[in-house]
């Protein structure tokens, strides 16, 4: 099979908007009318998650590439979304660009190939490579973020939500793109813009080229727990070192709900775990995440030993008072 021109896609990851961790019929209920009741997979270990089945989004619109040239991308994206230990939502579209001619087709022609898109023009892979991830999100071309952020609102609305978290924490978002490249061993370049955006860029050996739904989950997984160490560092950051009981309350719901959640690697297939192999040399997301359930840790046993240590000591008990009686103005014991 020859491998596509170029497989893009985006991750939105945020809080589930409720005050405590939805249940596993719950979920499934909420994801299920997604896709008009469509099977919702599942799993509970190491942690428990379920993915939506797939939402088709039909786009025809241009195709950003590094040299400006122009190029029309038509056909479908997937979306899906998927929750994690209840508490953790995402919004994940993907799309597998392939060569489409000169001209375009009935879209007949299109709903037969779902999750394709194909671009028409003259574009080649190196320079549609250089256009998406890029610097900054698509606008006018072909954008599977706004997708995800369609699919992500529509969850978040849910009557099965009470709205109500017990704590903030902000979203992020991940562009990300696929290359096949001869005899090269699965790698990617990670890059961080800001606090919330995210790209990613992977060079996939083109011999036995992963499916566009395997490349998405391991971006999903990426996401997921980039999302994780911002929360968790952003709310020690909040608590400023500090030991004292006020500060720890306020860092006390993340880590209750979140710091369980840490499980890199699951549902990846096996030949893409060289990327997040990489990732954890450089930056090292576990060396990072350890760090900073360490410092919370220290902190939440400071503010035990210093709860104890101004205790009051304990009262001697007094003696019992010696009745007096008064008589003609003189005390007698």
């Amino acid at each position: 099979m020859t491998p596509p021109l170029l497989v893009v896609g985006e991750v939105r990851t945020a809080l589930l908007m409720n005050s405590r961790p939805l249940g596993r019929t719950g979920v499934e209920a909420m994801l299920a009318r997604l896709a008009h009741g469509a099977h919702v997979r599942t799993a509970e270990r190491p942690v428990p998650r379920a993915v939506s089945a797939d939402v088709v989004e039909a786009v025809d619109s241009p195709v950003r590439t590094g040299s400006a040239a122009k190029s029309r991308g038509v056909g479908t994206l997937l979306a899906r979304a998927k929750v994690t230990g209840g508490r953790v939502l995402q919004a994940s579209t993907r799309g597998t660009l392939v060569p489409g001619g000169t001209r375009r087709l009935p879209w007949a022609h299109y709903l037969e190939r779902l999750g394709t898109v194909e671009v028409i023009g003259r574009a080649r892979t190196d320079d549609l490579a250089k256009g998406f991830p890029g610097t900054r999100p698509p606008d006018a071309e072909l954008a599977p973020g706004a997708v995800s952020d369609r699919l992500l609102a529509q969850v978040q609305r849910s009557a099965a939500l009470d709205h109500q978290p017990t704590f903030r924490a902000r979203r992020t978002q991940l562009r990300w793109s696929a290359v096949a490249v001869p005899g090269s061993r699965p790698g990617g370049t990670f890059t961080l813009f800001g606090t919330t955006e995210r790209t990613l860029e992977l060079r996939l050996p083109a011999d036995g080229f992963p499916d566009a739904a395997e490349i998405a989950a391991l971006c999903e997984d990426l996401a997921l727990h980039d999302w994780l160490l911002s929360v968790l560092a952003e709310a020690a950051d909040r608590a400023g070192g500090q030991a004292d009981t006020a500060s720890l309350h306020r860092i006390r719901p993340a880590v209750h709900h979140l710091i369980h959640l840490w499980s890199p690697g699951t549902d990846i297939r096996a030949e893409l775990l060289a990327v997040w192999e990489d990732l954890e040399e450089r930056p090292g997301f576990t060396r990072q995440w350890q760090t900073c359930v360490d410092r919370i840790r220290d902190s939440m046993s400071l503010n035990i030993l210093e709860g104890l240590t101004r205790r009051p000591p304990p009262t001697r008990p007094q003696a019992p008072a010696i009745p007096q009686t008064i008589t003609n103005g003189t005390h007698h014991r």
